[in-house]
């Protein structure tokens, strides 16, 4: 197998993701400049170390405090400039106290109760009767819509509403952002905030490990999986959004004998203009290819629904085929299915059996196996956000948290609808599987290497984070903020 090599990556990532523009500086170090040996304590580690700034001492030549004044601008203006979003209609039969920006159009009513959540304690601004009573009204709501009560359900929704808050503790924010999403204000908001994206996004991806946590994890494994005659690699992405994964794979292929790299994009049926406006699929192509060629690898990209490339895929001899699934991470913007998600894996097993390779699976949302409660389902979902939302403020400091709302209201709030919640739980209580995968797959063990790199990454050692991989499932590395899971990343053979 190919040893890894992920170097430190010489591209800076508010270059890489601009949106109207391309330009790779040339002030940033080569690659010649770093070690291409890897080392248990060293280049895995660097490869994001550097990306993980200190938003405190931030280096002028990034600008970011002044494109973070911006946003707050927009934020403390938002009134002045009024609601121009319309609001929201709700037909008869199709009454929803909590509305997502993606539900889906055959959502259902969801069941949910709340009374086994580890909620963070009220900071000293807030009164303990005001944290338990929202506590309450949560918990209230859930057995209201339990039990077909529409109306009490919309009583408790408008009290919850009134007591939650956009710029509040963690758990207002949260209620908040569950319950007013389709709300005229907080779509005014999301409005505003897309015009942000490119700052917003930056600033998220650098502040929570998230997201580089998930890629260094999956291009460790495809590095390390790689065989000794491979000459090109081939990787279908689930979800390729910005691309962002895919420069440190291609500077560490570029040290290596395989510099022949292919890429293809799916595209659902469920994409929308509204879900695929803020990256296009040409936008990344382009950036992709240019990073490529400034490293010497051919790569080629292209895009495929899933159905077309299950009978059309070609394997060469040489090619070393990797299917890659990340989900649910918070700077992915949009939510995908759970039977989207499905599907690509159904598709993955067949193509693992007929031309071999690998599957990584990066799941920014998997809260656990209630296939018979969707009250513990729901409740473990809202503890995930909780511990998301208090990990990006315990990230952020003081003078930035109109700008930490933004990116909350811009990139987490997509991902929390009840809605689309309780639609994934009943297909899968009606399959009987929760983990697709593991009911047909055998995992590939992570590397303790792998691990000490990600535990050094995540600064284990001085943070809340924690790195580890659970005893009966040695292919999954598991990213935790205080004991909570936030991102699940596993390796199929």
């Amino acid at each position: 197998m190919m040893q890894p090599e992920l170097l430190l990556p010489s591209w800076p990532i508010f270059d890489f993701c601009e949106i109207d523009g391309f330009d790779f500086s040339s002030s940033f170090a080569s690659p010649e400049e770093y070690s291409s040996e890897i080392s248990s304590k060293s280049n895995l580690r660097n490869t994001f170390q550097d990306e993980f700034f200190d938003l405190e001492n931030l280096g002028d030549e990034i600008h970011i405090c002044s494109a973070m004044e911006e946003i707050c601008e927009w934020i403390n203006g938002d009134e002045t400039e009024g609601n121009s979003s319309s609001p929201i209609t709700i037909e008869e039969d199709e009454w929803s106290p909590s509305l997502c920006q993606e539900s889906s159009r055959d959502s259902t009513l969801l069941p949910i109760h709340i009374t086994d959540m580890s909620l963070v304690f009220p900071g000293d601004d807030v009164t303990v009767d005001d944290h338990l009573s929202l506590l309450h009204l949560l918990r209230a709501y859930g057995e209201a819509v339990e039990n077909g009560e529409k109306k009490l359900s919309e009583v408790i929704v408008k009290s919850i509403n009134n007591k939650s808050s956009p710029q509040g503790n963690t758990v207002e924010r949260v209620a908040y952002n569950l319950f007013q999403s389709g709300e005229s204000r907080g779509e005014f908001l999301r409005e505003e905030s897309i015009k942000n994206i490119e700052v917003a996004f930056n600033v998220l991806y650098q502040s929570l490990p998230n997201g580089r946590f998930a890629h260094f994890a999956a291009n460790s494994a495809i590095l390390e999986s790689i065989p000794k005659d491979a000459v090109a690699i081939q990787i279908v992405d689930f979800d390729m959004g910005e691309g962002i994964q895919w420069p440190p794979l291609i500077e560490a292929l570029s040290k290596g004998k395989v510099k022949l790299m292919k890429i293809t994009s799916v595209k659902l049926e469920e994409e929308s203009e509204s879900t695929s406006s803020c990256w296009s699929f040409e936008g990344t192509k382009k950036r992709l290819l240019a990073h490529a060629r400034q490293f010497g690898v051919a790569l080629q990209i292209e895009e495929r629904r899933i159905e077309d490339f299950a009978s059309e895929m070609m394997v060469k001899s040489g090619e070393w085929v990797v299917y890659n699934c990340t989900v649910g991470l918070p700077h992915m913007v949009r939510r995908r299915s759970r039977r989207s998600v499905n599907e690509f894996l159904k598709v993955a097993k067949e193509m693992l059996a007929n031309y071999g390779g690998i599957l990584n699976i990066g799941d920014g949302e998997e809260v656990g196996e209630s296939l018979n409660n969707f009250a513990s389902y729901f409740a473990n979902f809202v503890r995930h956000y909780q511990a998301v939302f208090e990990s990006l403020e315990g990230n952020c400091p003081v003078y930035l948290a109109e700008a930490r709302t933004a990116m909350e209201r811009l990139f987490l709030a997509p991902f929390m609808c009840p809605l689309a919640w309780f639609q994934d739980w009943e297909e899968m209580r009606k399959s009987g599987v929760f983990r697709e995968e593991s009911s047909w797959l055998e995992g590939r063990k992570i590397s303790q290497e792998n691990l000490a790199e990600a535990k050094v990454m995540v600064n284990e050692r001085e943070s809340s984070y924690s790195v580890r991989i659970e005893k009966l499932r040695e292919n999954e590395m598991v990213l935790q903020w205080k004991g909570t899971p936030l991102v699940r990343v596993s390796t199929w053979i």
